[in-house]
């Protein structure tokens, strides 16, 4: 948990510098009706194809949620083009090593996606990202398209092990697909399996073997996210409610509840496409509690403690992930699973009976969590997200295997967080784009 709380605090640190807000671009969209909305997009900057996209007609309009299937084609000023295509995608490729299959074998099948386009003209080039691979289509014309797909397996050693070998034969099915032209044979024989050569292969061919030896409109240049991750931070405050069983022998059975006001800080990594981020916070709150000092016995043999209230600082540090669900008029549900540590200090110890002697620290209590992570739900618009999060923490009596995961102890809260910072995805340089 040190660790943990370590790695939390130097991400948060880091966060301080980079921040994010919602960034729109200037660009347009073509519904599946066919009607073109021109406006803004807002740019979230994808790896993989995005599932929904936002649009607005002005700053000051609200903005619409449109789903990937609702859409055929969408691009932004800086250039990044997706349209909707029916593409032959090998399900079976995959480049994962926990996800590699024993022997090689492909499983072609159509889909409808929302495909990233590189070049467009005599000869087009297209791009979908897949957690396990990267699938690429070639079009030319007087040829059906060429699907190519990353790809590796696990394939047998003569000793009876298991190596990883790769199964992309992309220079042979490129050599075959532009046979007719040397111009673009003569790049293959180089080319690494990356969105520049590939393209650089197809633009030989239209600049070389197409009868208008005119290049094909690249994207290539807007088409890599500018930035992967993007960070954000901001301010936290709300109440806590504990409810939890004291381990003391002498107060066994009695719980200990109250509400208490906390504040503190939080951090976000943002991943691409925007839709997970990784967590941390650092919050303080205030604590009261009960508990017993035992003394000893008396002259008559009889056991005697001393019981006390404390009152003291709890700080709590939580690292975890954050899911956002998108919802309309800029808005998102938010899921949040992590895991904290807790540290009390700075105690003020009142005894009900005399005389007190100095506490040793095991009697100043705050409950452990079990291995389960906290688990919370919220709102966000804009800057401001609200959230409800509850942890569950191991029961003084219960061990065993079960005793770490669940426990009748527990704390809820009920909070705001506010958005700091300005943005740090926002693109400076205009550039055009027509559907």
């Amino acid at each position: 948990m040190l660790t943990r709380l370590f790695y939390l605090v130097s991400t948060l640190l880091f966060f301080a510098g980079s921040l994010r807000a919602q960034v729109y671009e200037p660009g347009w969209l073509v519904r599946s009706t066919g009607d073109t909305l021109r406006g803004e997009i807002e740019n979230d900057f994808w790896v993989q194809a995005p599932t929904f996209i936002r649009y607005r007609r002005t700053a000051d309009s609200p903005s619409e949620l449109f789903l990937a299937r609702q859409v055929q084609a969408v691009s932004l000023t800086n250039g990044r083009y997706f349209r909707h295509e029916v593409l032959l995608l090998d399900e079976a490729a995959e480049t994962r090593l926990q996800q590699l299959q024993q022997g090689d074998f492909q499983a072609v099948h159509s889909d409808s996606v929302l495909a990233e386009v590189l070049l467009t003209g005599p000869v087009e080039l297209l791009r979908v990202v897949r957690p396990g691979a990267i699938h690429y289509e070639l079009r030319r014309p007087g040829q059906p398209p060429l699907s190519l797909s990353e790809r590796k397996y696990l394939k047998e050693t003569n000793l009876g092990a298991w190596a990883v070998a790769d199964g992309n034969n992309y220079r042979n099915q490129l050599t075959l697909y532009f046979l007719d032209c040397q111009a673009a044979r003569s790049k293959i024989e180089t080319a690494a399996f990356t969105p520049a050569d590939l393209a650089a292969v197809a633009q030989a061919y239209a600049t070389s073997c197409t009868p208008s030896q005119q290049p094909a409109r690249s994207w290539l240049t807007q088409a890599a996210p500018k930035r992967r991750v993007s960070y954000q931070a901001g301010l936290l405050g709300g109440i806590r409610f504990n409810h939890l069983e004291s381990p003391i022998n002498e107060l066994a059975g009695q719980r200990i509840n109250g509400v208490h006001p906390f504040g503190g800080l939080y951090a976000e990594a943002m991943q691409p496409s925007r839709v997970v981020a990784v967590y941390g916070e650092l919050s303080l709150s205030s604590f009261h509690s009960k508990s017993a000092q035992y003394l000893g016995y008396d002259a008559t043999g009889t056991s005697f403690s001393n019981y006390f209230d404390y009152r003291a600082w709890l700080a709590t540090a939580r690292i975890g992930l954050r899911f956002f669900m998108p919802l309309s008029h800029d808005q998102h549900l938010v899921f949040t699973f992590s895991f904290e540590k807790n540290k009390l200090f700075a105690p003020t110890v009142t005894s009900s009976t005399a005389p007190l002697t100095t506490p040793p620290a095991s009697t100043l209590y705050y409950a452990e969590p079990t291995v389960l992570p906290n688990v919370g739900v919220g709102w966000r618009s804009q800057r401001v997200t609200v959230s409800l999060d509850a942890q569950l923490y191991t029961s003084s009596d219960n061990d065993g295997l079960s005793g770490l995961f669940f426990g009748t102890n527990l704390a809820a809260r009920l909070g705001i967080g506010y958005r700091l910072g300005h943005s740090s995805d926002k693109s400076t340089r205009p550039t055009s784009s027509q559907p």
